[in-house]
């Protein structure tokens, strides 16, 4: 039997040969896949002596899916089925991790526990340490006494009380670290504790997690929080300075949103707010702001208008009408387009992009020939591709022939038809089926796209498809940056997986926040007005730069070449210079 971390493993060779089929494509996070070659070595060798293997790696590609729940049950079935496993320290940590996922805490800290007492290895042994400590700090409400380590060995049970000791001290929780330090016959030095000092002389940085921690939209909240208390972590470690993150659950309702933020806008504590999460909550909570200070950073929310209901309210995601705005750009200041068909997804961020477009199109002087919207449940485009080429050719498109200026008799749905461009915002998922029906049905013209474009599945439809496409994305640009290659590495070490766009924004947001600080002091006024002077600030999630309403204006554009997306240059763009107001 290996370790969790070897590659080989000493068995049949056909077992051998799919095992190792199965760590390759982990390692290349193709996880669907993985989780399917495991099930079957499952399934097909139960007899096997490497069965605990194929049920650790299976759990591990659920949790890399980001499937919380199945994941936390299968480290469950596996500790429960083997008991004397050599890698059992690890299902308890990586259970641990998919608790904390899940935004259960208590749980979580007590599957780190576990996995601490259990493992003799000490690469492990540390980096359960660092995720249980960093657990504990980004959680207020989980409470540790002597009786949780007396199962441990006594040194290494104070290897892990001192630090943690030091979190209840920075928090000001004198009388809990004083309780614990006496289990290693030690006491707080508050002479040592400048950060408590601060905190307590009402100097501490507070930031309250304004989000949706229970309900449908719980694990969006839940990416936003562990970007945000990454970012948080980081600062201490960097500066010395003490940032204290206070959770407040919105259930995801626009009403709770409201309430909370009217609440923490009389407060004397808290600082600043990241969040809410939709564009509802995040409207009703600015415009409970519009006669208070306190700054606000809504990091998903992509309705434009939001940051104009309050004069402290910024907004980190670029919203939709950027992207129309600035495609419409694109297609009249480089393509030199005059027309353009739309093929739209009904999804409500996509109808407020095209409309968008459509507006700044004509605004600009050309024509907008004919729109089309297709539905979440649409796999068949073709009577929207064929309404299209009807209007192009002046031609009913439930006739079955087509005869041309030369009398020749064509099938309809092979005839060429062209336009300058075709707007086509929509989804990776409907984007794959869509392309190709387009190119089949012979309807021709520039592509432009959304975001959803930005996906190796799009890519994979080869050039003869795709077309050289350009498209926009605000976040594509970001995973280039250093900010989320740090981003990263902290993610995959606290969570076993790579960072969403989610959680790269709650790390952005904190970010700035204590980049503000830092720079102007912790009063509501000095960091709203630090906020307002960002620019070309290369985060986590993207580019950021705060216009005259405290919207971020970056919005790239990239075109799809040799199955990969390539950053067109601010040369290339066509888009005009729209200073600091916005689109």
């Amino acid at each position: 039997m290996v370790s969790a971390g070897a590659e080989t493993i000493s068995d049949a060779p056909e077992v051998i040969s799919q095992y190792e089929k199965g760590k390759r494509l982990l390692r290349e996070g193709d996880w669907f896949a993985a989780v399917d070659v495991f099930q079957e070595l499952e399934a097909r060798f139960p007899q096997s002596p490497n069965l605990d293997l194929f049920v650790f790696n299976r759990a591990k590609a659920r949790l890399y899916l980001g499937q919380y729940s199945e994941a936390g049950a299968a480290f469950t079935y596996f500790i429960s089925r083997f008991p004397g496993s050599p890698i059992k320290p690890h299902a308890y940590f990586f259970l641990a991790n998919s608790e904390y996922l899940r935004g259960n805490i208590s749980r979580a800290v007590g599957a780190y526990l576990k996995a601490y007492e259990l493992t003799r290895d000490e690469s492990l042994e540390e980096l359960v340490k660092t995720s249980l400590l960093a657990a504990f700090a980004s959680a207020g409400s989980v409470n540790l006494t002597d009786a949780d380590f007396r199962k441990l060995p006594q040194d290494k049970a104070c290897a892990l009380i001192l630090p943690l000791s030091e979190i209840q001290l920075q928090r000001g929780e004198v009388e809990r670290a004083t309780n614990l330090l006496a289990y290693c016959g030690e006491a707080p030095n508050l002479e040592r504790q400048p950060d408590l000092a601060r905190r307590l002389s009402g100097s501490d940085l507070e930031i309250a997690l304004v989000l949706p921690l229970s309900g449908e939209l719980e694990s969006f909240g839940q990416d936003i929080y562990n970007g945000a208390a990454i970012a948080a972590e980081m600062f201490r470690e960097e500066t010395g300075q003490a940032v204290r993150l206070q959770a407040y659950d919105t259930r995801g309702e626009a009403v709770e949103a409201a309430r909370i933020i009217g609440d923490l806008a009389v407060s004397t504590v808290t600082d600043v707010v990241v969040g809410p999460l939709t564009s509802e909550e995040a409207a009703v909570a600015s415009a409970a702001l519009s006669c208070a200070s306190l700054p606000m950073v809504a990091p998903a929310a992509t309705q434009a208008g939001l940051t104009r209901l309050s004069s402290s309210s910024f907004q980190l995601a670029p919203n939709v009408d950027l992207e129309g705005v600035t495609l419409a750009e694109y297609a009249v200041r480089r393509l030199e387009a005059d027309s353009v068909a739309i093929i739209s997804s009904t999804d409500s961020d996509h109808l407020r992009m095209a409309r968008a477009f459509a507006r700044h199109f004509e605004r600009l002087g050309g024509k907008v020939v004919a729109v089309e919207y297709y539905r979440s449940r649409d796999r068949d485009f073709g009577a929207y591709i064929r309404d299209i080429k009807a209007v192009l050719l002046g031609h009913p498109p439930d006739s079955t022939f087509f005869i041309n200026a030369n009398g020749d008799t064509l099938d309809f749905d092979i005839v060429p038809a062209s336009i300058d461009c075709i707007f086509l915002p929509g989804d990776t998922r409907q984007l794959r089926q869509l392309l190709p029906q387009i190119h089949f049905y012979n309807l021709n013209g520039s592509y432009l796209g959304s975001d959803g474009w930005g996906d190796e599945e799009v890519y994979k439809l080869g050039d003869d498809v795709t077309k050289g496409a350009v498209f926009a994305s605000a976040f594509l640009e970001g995973k280039r940056s250093d900010e989320y290659m740090k981003l990263a590495a902290a993610h995959d070490r606290r969570y076993g997986s790579r960072p969403q766009r989610l959680a790269a924004l709650g790390y952005d947001a904190v970010r700035l926040i204590c980049r503000a600080a830092l720079a102007g002091g912790t009063t509501r006024d000095n960091i709203a007005t630090q906020l307002q002077l960002v620019r070309d600030y290369d985060g986590a999630s993207g580019r950021i730069s705060f216009g005259e309403s405290r919207e971020n204006i970056e919005m790239p554009l990239y075109r799809i070449e040799n199955e990969r997306s390539v950053l067109l240059g601010a040369g290339e763009t066509g888009r005009e210079d729209f200073g600091s107001s916005g689109p």
